[in-house]
């Protein structure tokens, strides 16, 4: 059984190498963010399905979408037999592939088509036409596999790709941590809009995350930045500007969540 990782075989190539054997199977790819299959028989590829929840594509759109995915676990499973055809196989789907190859190649989204996408919470105004508008309207809160599994996959790659370019969207990972029980110690001094805490707690979160986060207090919802400090085991501390601000005291207890 043949398996491996579209990081190292890029899927336009691994199509052609199934083709130009002969082989007939199942294609199976499995990223985190979606569900696809690709069927061949006798060399000719008759059927091809991505997923990600209740969205779906079949057939040439599909393919445009799979030529995409930049990383991607896959394996073949020979003589599996196709559900039904969406393809004809022939050379119309080298041509494809290559066709959707070039187009992805002017596109830049991550490669982790798991992450969410929003508005950015600060950001200059800029000009967008009705198409860039009309999207825009419709992606808060999904993931960018989501946004691509819609009739027109290469059209919303790219549009998706000047939002994310301009600033008018940012993509983010979803963190699914939960909360930390925490009781508030007043830190003195100047300065605001900081929450410190232990440097054990901020290097798990910064582990599970892997990249730039804030801390959310519950059930207060204040958003902060936050920074390590030694020696606040079970606590979190606020400048005072922030107690007031908040309404908090020495001995409160809060939830604290990370989010970026």
């Amino acid at each position: 059984m043949l398996s491996g990782d579209l990081a190292e075989f890029p899927f336009p190539s691994l199509v052609g190498a199934l083709m130009s054997a002969g082989r007939t199977g199942r294609l199976h790819l499995r990223p985190p963010f979606l569900e696809a299959e690709v069927y061949l028989r006798g060399g000719q590829v008759v059927h091809a399905k991505a997923q990600a929840g209740e969205r779906a594509l079949e057939g040439e759109e599909a393919l445009d979408l799979l030529v995409g995915l930049r990383r991607a676990p896959f394996v073949f499973e020979p003589e599996a037999l196709p559900p039904h055809t969406t393809l004809l196989g022939g050379l119309e789907v080298p041509a494809r592939l290559a066709q959707a190859q070039a187009a992805w190649e002017k596109v830049k989204l991550p490669a982790d088509w798991g992450l969410r996408l929003r508005l950015p919470r600060e950001g200059s105004a800029v000009e967008l036409p009705p198409e860039a508008l009309g999207l825009l309207a419709r992606v808060e809160g999904k993931r960018i596999a989501e946004v691509l599994l819609a009739p027109g996959v290469l059209r919303q790659a790219r549009v998706l790709s000047t939002l994310l370019e301009v600033g008018a969207l940012e993509a983010y990972p979803e963190v699914d941590l939960p909360p930390e029980p925490l009781v508030v110690l007043p830190i003195y001094g100047p300065g605001s809009g900081v929450a410190y805490v232990d440097e054990a707690l901020y290097a798990q979160w910064a582990r599970a995350i892997r990249r730039g986060f804030r801390v959310r207090l519950l059930p207060l919802g204040a958003v902060l930045e936050v920074r390590p400090r030694p020696n606040l085991q079970g606590r979190v501390g606020l400048m005072e500007e922030d107690l007031k601000r908040l309404r908090l005291r020495r001995g409160d207890k809060v939830e604290a969540v990370p989010e970026v």
